[in-house]
């Protein structure tokens, strides 16, 4: 087992609640924070147990926060905190170099005398948080003890005060349960505890309430419609399982699914229905004409295995004949228009839904569009419960989705087999019409004529180059050694 080596904290609504200091925050005058301003302000219950069994396992703390040094030096002494070895604050960085960016992170690393190689989490409360961590190459955790906002943005793990404490001497559990059978592929792993993200019908991270739960996830998947996840997908193993249902038409989920979404079957319904209960209706979200069925497949499997005495429909719900893959249309209200267009309720099954409890399935969650006009579908019925379970939810760095010039279908990063190199590929290159276009992936701006760097393959090895480098009316020889 891996040992923790140091944890970074986000301070506001992580360490403690302080909504009620963001005017004072952003003023930016010391003054404005008087004792009666800070009067209702406190440590968050747990925080000083884990703190201190972090300090007693030698883990290193650091703090990374967005808000300024004055404020954070006040809030501090306020709180009689001292724990951290390292504190970056929006002063240290400046304002370019705030989170998202993952300089902060990046600075106390340094700091504490490691390197992002080392195993080292980042404890926030909101996107920004994630994706710093993400860039900055350490695990992102979602505590459950923070602010009840939903995130947006895709944790590593979401941990409770005493998961946290449990697993200082096991890095590699601090993770979702389906992220870490994929690397074993296999279901029968060391378990703990079964790690999931509740979340609500946006997709959002929500805190672990039943009310405010209508999703759960097991997994994450990297997409590779940006660089930075990109680089993840090329060592996550879950995503790559997850990826191969594109490119391969015959694709059957690995067993490690059927055993998994089994499991969480009946350890659900324990938890959202209760002790000895069951979901009435288990079912999933189904395939597109002339597409292959794997989900209503994977339903079959997990019926075989289960023991439970729920009904299994693996055609609840049918699309039409001319529906569009979501994956090729990118932004979530172009997704939110097609599934109303195109989703529908199969109406032989409908005298079985009023009262009933419904379990949807599905293996992808990116923008929550299909689970939204499936839960819009089953509510006509008045189904006493609805939830749904999906593998895993897509990690999304950027909110800039890149369209194909050609036929406006959104883009993906695919790789060379042979160079190793990254590229852009439309998304439509699986789909019928085909398109084939590609586009270079930047490295970063040409420092000699602005235009974007990229990578070039060459008999001897690969090298960075201008794009201006082979263009004839606007020539630029600017290249780099990799």
């Amino acid at each position: 087992m891996l040992k923790l080596d140091a944890a970074i904290f986000d301070l506001d609504n992580t360490l403690c609640l302080t909504d009620s200091l963001e005017k004072i925050r952003c003023s930016g005058n010391p003054a404005l924070l008087t004792d009666e301003a800070l009067a209702g302000v406190s440590l968050i219950k747990c925080i000083p147990k884990v703190l201190n069994e972090l300090k007693k396992q030698d883990v290193k703390l650091g703090l990374v926060t967005n808000s300024p040094r004055w404020y954070v030096e006040i809030l501090l002494k306020h709180l009689n905190l001292s724990d951290f070895e390292s504190i970056i604050t929006h002063t240290d960085v400046g304002h370019a170099n705030i989170k998202p960016s993952p300089v902060g992170i990046n600075k106390a690393i340094a700091e504490l005398g490691l390197s992002n190689s080392h195993n080292i989490i980042y404890v926030g409360d909101n996107y920004r948080d994630f994706v710093a961590a993400y860039a900055a190459g350490v695990k992102p955790i979602a505590p459950s003890w923070g602010s009840k906002k939903p995130i947006t943005q895709m944790p590593a793990a979401v941990l409770s005060s005493d998961s946290l404490i449990d697993d200082i001497n096991d890095f590699e559990h601090m993770c979702l349960i389906a992220d870490r059978c994929a690397e074993s592929a296999s279901f029968n792993i060391p378990k703990k505890h079964l790690y999931f993200a509740p979340m609500n019908l946006e997709g959002n991270v929500v805190a672990l309430d039943r009310d405010q739960i209508s999703l759960v996830t097991f997994g994450r998947y990297f997409s590779q419609k940006s660089e930075l996840t990109a680089k993840y997908f090329e060592k996550h193993k879950l995503s790559q399982h997850i990826a191969e249902k594109e490119s391969n038409p015959r694709f059957v989920a690995p067993e490690y699914w059927v055993d998994l979404f089994g499991h969480a079957i009946i350890e659900l319904a324990k938890f959202f229905i209760d002790e000895g209960s069951r979901f009435d209706i288990i079912t999933v979200i189904p395939s597109k004409k002339g597409k292959n069925p794997r989900l209503e497949n994977l339903l079959k499997r997990i019926k075989r295995k289960s023991s439970v005495s729920s009904t299994f429909i693996p055609d609840l719900f049918y699309f039409e004949d001319d529906a569009k893959s979501l994956k090729t249309l990118g932004g979530k209200d172009k997704r939110e228009a097609e599934i109303a267009r195109v989703l529908k309720i199969n109406t032989k099954h409908v005298a079985l839904l009023q009262g009933s409890k419904v379990l949807i399935i599905d293996d992808i969650l990116t923008t929550g569009a299909t689970f939204r006009g499936a839960f819009n579908l089953l509510s006509e019925y008045k189904p006493t419960k609805i939830l749904g379970l999906c593998l895993a939810k897509t990690v999304n760095t950027t909110q800039d989705i890149k369209e194909c010039p050609e036929c406006n279908r959104s883009m993906r990063l695919a790789k060379n087999g042979k160079t190793g190199i990254h590229f852009w590929s439309c998304t439509g290159f699986f789909e019928q019409p085909q398109c084939k276009k590609t586009a270079p992936m930047k490295i970063k701006d040409c420092p000699k004529c602005g235009d974007i760097i990229y990578t070039k393959p060459y008999r001897t090895g690969n090298f960075l180059a201008c794009q201006g480098y082979y263009n004839k009316e606007n020539k630029c020889d600017y290249t780099e050694n990799l």
